[in-house]
């Protein structure tokens, strides 16, 4: 994933896109959770802009996104818990991956409530780890202390458990209505 967040952040300042890859696959992960029909146009034109999303140059940016977007619908149905927050590798500062992770939580935050997601509906847990998710939002950059990397990795351990539960309360939820993901 590390290689897969590289090459899509450098592709989206490229193109000068409004967000970094770590909101990008945030805002994807909130719509998907939701298992609702969406077009890939509404997501592109969020991180993108309207313009960009026309734009011959952006095209290869699009190439990639539609990309992240295949592999992390495949990570959301796997039997193997293999979602991942798309995040700056290890060896980026603990400071810039902090600021990442708070920037993936509000892209979640905002798919979420693109797709007209309302938290009084979700389960207790769902709703708490939505409510976490806020939270995690407004962080600030840590410093760089070694003791502050283990809780880093702990807040993207729950991260990826809470995102595979939502996802999977959402789409039972719309299997049961007889809804299909898009």
């Amino acid at each position: 994933m590390d290689e897969i967040y590289e090459l899509l952040n450098k592709s989206l300042e490229h193109v000068g896109a409004l967000m970094s890859a770590a909101e990008t696959h945030g805002i994807l992960c909130g719509l998907l959770c939701t298992s609702q029909p969406f077009s890939s146009d509404i997501w592109l034109k969020h991180v993108l802009g309207e313009t960009a999303v026309n734009d011959g140059l952006a095209s290869q940016c699009q190439q990639q996104l539609v990309l992240v977007k295949n592999y992390t619908l495949e990570q959301l149905n796997s039997f193997n818990c293999e979602f991942m927050p798309l995040l700056p590798a290890d060896e980026i500062s603990l400071s810039e991956r902090t600021q990442a992770l708070g920037g993936w939580c509000e892209g979640l935050l905002f798919g979420l409530g693109l797709m007209g997601i309302e938290t009084e509906t979700l389960k207790e847990d769902t709703r708490g780890f939505v409510n976490d998710v806020i939270s995690i939002s407004q962080i600030a950059p840590a410093s760089d202390e070694e003791e502050l990397e283990e809780d880093y990795m702990q807040v993207v351990e729950y991260i990826k458990v809470g995102v595979i539960n939502l996802y999977e309360e959402l789409t039972q939820t719309s299997e049961i209505n007889g809804e299909v993901n898009g």
